[in-house]
């Protein structure tokens, strides 16, 4: 309540974009809707509203405040009609200006976006983080002290990132954990969580059920889905970790793919602590490995391996001297 009269917010759309009613559209992780029953205080009616001095607003105005609007109906004696809504106080209406910039178009859209976030980012520096002008971090995150998210990311949703952390330029964030110290760049993160100190990108994907602990290296065009990767573990570039759990200090060369799909189930791969995965292995999972092993370059792995094992899985090479020409002549 900002005044002795009662204040309504009736749902009403003056357009739909892409199935959405306007006051749907997200401005900075909250739409108009709720932006003006968090601003204002306002009951939500479904109907028509009661008789007596009132205030009924559309769901047009998602940065107008309560302070805001007091002061627009002290300057304003009996009832008046406004593009927006009407304040009634008895009397026949008159015509009058709205109490503040509204969405009544989407040509309006793309303003109102771009103040949600400029304000976010203001909000979020009154906590000790820093949010560069051209990204779009939503009020609903969580940043901490001494967060630094580059021009150009987006971090969406419940996303909560750790102290000191730095979300690199055209970083994709959505209801993801970063831990404190951990840096992402150019990278894509959804419903996945990242422990401290770690190192993700570029061009790297944490899909969801994604789980990293801390220290951990995942780098350029690496995929995760579904993977618990330990402490220390490094994947360096261009693999494929899916349906697997890691124990600690696994170090995954480039080109392993865990190859968890046999065309009807998925199916897990586990690896011990301290193994080295050598590049381009294939692991036909279900796989366990254990702790220490050693797989060389280029092994397809169709079978379990105690801890200690080293395992290689190569042809030897076939040389035929001159023989190139028949190729390339």
């Amino acid at each position: 309540m900002i005044t002795n009269m009662k204040v309504y917010l009736v749902r009403r759309a003056f357009f739909t974009f892409r199935g959405k009613k306007s006051y749907e559209l997200d401005l900075a992780g909250m739409n108009v809707l709720e932006r003006m029953q968090r601003n204002l205080g306002a009951e939500l009616l479904d109907g028509a509203p009661p008789p007596g001095e009132k205030v009924v607003l559309y769901p047009v105005f998602p940065f107008l405040t309560g302070e805001e609007l007091a002061r627009f109906m002290s300057g304003h004696a009996g009832s008046l009609r406004f593009c927006g809504g009407f304040l009634e106080r008895g009397g026949p209406f008159r015509e009058g200006s709205a109490p503040a910039d509204g969405l009544f178009s989407l040509a309006d859209y793309p303003a109102m976006r771009e103040r949600a976030f400029r304000e976010s980012a203001l909000w979020h520096a009154g906590r000790g983080a820093l949010v560069e002008e051209g990204a779009q971090v939503d009020l609903t995150v969580r940043l901490g002290r001494g967060v630094i998210v580059r021009r150009g990311s987006v971090v969406r949703g419940k996303s909560v990132v750790g102290e000191e952390a730095v979300i690199g330029g055209d970083s994709y964030v959505e209801d993801s954990v970063i831990g404190a110290g951990s840096r992402v760049e150019s990278s894509r993160l959804v419903c996945a969580r990242v422990g401290k100190r770690c190192s993700v990108g570029p061009y790297a994907s944490l899909r969801p059920a994604s789980e990293a602990g801390s220290d951990v290296r995942i780098g350029a065009f690496v995929e995760c889905k579904n993977a618990r990767i330990g402490d220390g573990c490094k994947i360096a570039h261009l693999a494929y970790v899916g349906d697997a759990d890691l124990g600690e200090r696994v170090n995954v060369g480039c080109g392993v793919v865990f190859v968890n799909y046999d065309g009807k189930r998925k199916s897990r791969t586990r690896v011990g602590n301290g193994a080295f995965l050598g590049s381009n292995c294939n692991l036909i999972a279900p796989l366990r490995i254990g702790d220490g092993c050693f797989i060389a370059a280029g092994t397809t792995l169709t079978r379990d391996l105690a801890d200690g094992d080293f395992c290689i899985g190569r042809s030897r090479e076939t040389v035929k001297r001159g023989g190139a020409e028949k190729y390339l002549g």
